[in-house]
């Protein structure tokens, strides 16, 4: 419970630079009484929530939840705002916070701070998973407004309910510095994750169970046309086309446009991807739009010429706000509406048959619940049932997110899986799991990201990550990540593919979490990416056979082009390794 004592923790004050600028704090100073206090586990389990005045002047947020709840947003405070934002004004939050106890293995509490628009359709400036000990932790976060908000229209909060804990706050300003400085000048306290330094254990294991589940032994014998082995012929082997899905989100424009951005898109998606899902256009309502369609068509022609793996997204988006105007627009979607999703899946997935290797069946069925409102939720097993019946050759998924990226992960995950248990008993032919990845300022700690994967062992379906990217400012961390985040999935043995949702500022929905700068410049993920799956793991071998006209090594999965060349014979072959592969015979 709240104690009467005055809290001791002071606030660092601004450089004088910045003080000078005069920045408006948006927070309340009435935050004691003008607040929403949002208790979604109230009826069973109500947590304990006050905010006090002490004798400094300072307000005190003290929040306890007694039993977790499945998602942290369940259990949060929320303050309007005092001020007006501009879209692109510098924002810094600022506050001090620590856990007086917290249930979980680290002892750490798990808090998130917001700010959003108060009203539909409620979009998110920023996001940040905070976690704390029983020390007071002083946290400075710089972030853009994304949108325009009047004074009242931005929602400030806090949400703690995925973890029975009990957290103080205090000393919590929002200041707007408007456009009178950059976000580069404001400080920043910067975000890790346990996990992180050079000799983790977790992820030596990794790297020991990649060596055992993604290669296998590569043996070349080289003879001559009379069967006996050649001695000295020079072997070279490259895997051209691996195993594993590395993929990125593309842009349709980008793909077909010919100035220096397309042709620089282009050229990057080539070296680093070996598939590509396009971000908008093959949704129902880039599918509706004449011009997009066409445009998707001969963006789908150039990915399949370049033997590039497509994954289609997606069938069926539930929610009201991602259907076309058409449809939305009208009360209950209008009539025939069930009919008009499955003339879309029929027109869509018949031109894409032989084209894409993979469908999104329904797109976060989980969160969007819309049509189920108007549709009865069997509908949802005869949309995979019809897929499946237009392209039985594509793996069929269901996608979802807010897994492998919080404390709420394992609880999410065990609701997904429930999901997906109701749509196969149903008859769904769901032939894989699509988990988004998405992660904020605050990563999760990759042993813990190993056992959250552990827990879709038992359904026998692969899984792939099919969106990931890490929204932070700070570069170095935001690689370390990309590396481990990789690192762990591909040692993990249910997963088969890796998506990065876009690679390029310039085309990306969160511009901080791109590959390269709007300039092309290369960001530190992206130097990660390179050095893991097109080095590491993208096997190369260059040797002679032996007295035996043999070469024995190891490679990663997948195909490979070898050449061998004795005196002026060549001989050039593909060859898939597998874990069951023989070695391959080459004459010449």
């Amino acid at each position: 419970m709240l104690t009467s004592q005055t809290i001791g923790q002071k606030i660092a004050t601004l450089p004088p630079s910045l003080e000078a600028m005069q920045p408006i704090n948006l927070f309340p100073v009435t935050a004691e009484k003008d607040f929403v206090f949002t208790d979604r586990n109230a009826d069973t389990h109500p947590g304990v929530f006050t905010v006090a005045v002490q004798s400094n002047g300072s307000r005190l947020i003290s929040a306890e939840v007694l039993t977790a709840t499945p998602a942290h947003g369940n259990i949060q405070v929320a303050w309007k705002s005092t001020g007006p934002v501009k879209k692109g004004d510098a924002l810094l939050a600022r506050l001090s916070i620590r856990a007086i106890y917290a249930r979980q293995e680290s002892g750490d509490g798990v808090v998130n701070y917001f700010v959003q628009q108060a009203v539909a359709p409620f979009d998110r400036n920023i996001l940040a998973e905070m976690h704390v000990g029983p020390e007071w932790k002083t946290y400075d976060i710089p972030f853009a407004a994304t949108s325009d908000m009047e004074a009242g229209e931005a929602s400030i909060g806090f949400t703690f309910g995925a973890l029975a804990q009990k957290i103080e706050i205090t000393n919590v300003q929002l200041l707007n510095f408007e456009q009178k400085t950059t976000l580069a000048k404001l400080p920043a306290t910067g975000f890790s994750y346990a996990g992180r330094e050079k000799d983790a254990a977790w992820r030596k294991e990794a790297l020991n169970r990649i060596e055992k589940i993604r290669t296998a032994p590569l043996v070349i014998q080289v003879k001559d046309a009379n069967g006996k082995p050649l001695r000295g012929a020079r072997v070279t082997a490259k895997l051209i086309d691996p195993d594993f899905i590395f993929g990125t989100a593309v842009s349709v424009s980008l793909l077909n446009n010919n100035d220096a951005d397309g042709i620089n898109y282009r050229k990057r998606l080539l070296e680093l991807f070996n598939a590509v899902t396009i971000d908008n256009n093959l949704k129902w309502s880039g599918w509706r739009d004449v011009q997009k369609r066409e445009e998707t068509k001969t963006a789908v022609q150039w990915i399949n010429n370049q033997g590039l793996h497509l994954r289609g997204h997606n069938l069926v988006w539930p929610g009201k706000k991602f259907t076309p105007a058409f449809f939305s627009k009208q009360p209950d979607f209008g009539p025939g509406f069930s009919d008009s999703i499955t003339k879309h899946i029929e027109d869509i997935a018949t031109y894409t048959k032989g084209k894409v290797y993979a469908w999104d069946v329904i797109n976060e069925m989980m969160h969007e619940k819309d049509y189920f409102k108007v549709i009865p939720r069997s509908q949802a097993v005869a949309w995979f049932k019809q897929a499946k019946r237009i392209d039985p050759g594509a793996q069929l998924y269901i996608n979802e997110y807010s897994m492998l990226n919080n404390i709420a992960s394992p609880k999410n995950i065990q609701t997904y899986l429930e999901l997906i248990a109701e749509l196969r008993n149903g008859g769904a032919p769901i032939d894989a799991i699509g988990v988004q990845g998405h992660v904020g300022r605050q990563p999760r700690n990759p042993a813990q990201v190993l056992t959250d994967l552990d827990m879709f062992t038992p359904t026998g379906l692969p899984v792939q990550i099919t969106e990931f990217d890490i929204n932070s400012p700070d570069e170095a961390m935001q690689a370390d990540y990309t590396r481990d985040f990789l690192i762990a999935c591909y040692s993990h043995p249910v997963v088969t593919g890796f998506t990065m949702w876009g690679f390029w500022q310039g085309a990306h929905w969160k511009p901080d979490a791109a590959m390269f700068r709007k300039d092309w410049t290369a960001k530190p993920n992206e130097a990660v990416w390179r050095e893991w799956v097109t080095g590491k793991w993208k096997s190369t071998l260059a040797t002679s056979s032996d007295k035996k006209g043999e070469t024995h090594s190891r490679g990663h999965l997948g195909l490979y082009e070898i050449t061998v060349t004795k005196g002026k014979s060549t001989v050039t072959v593909n060859y898939q390794l597998t874990k069951k592969s023989l070695p391959v015979l080459i004459k010449l």
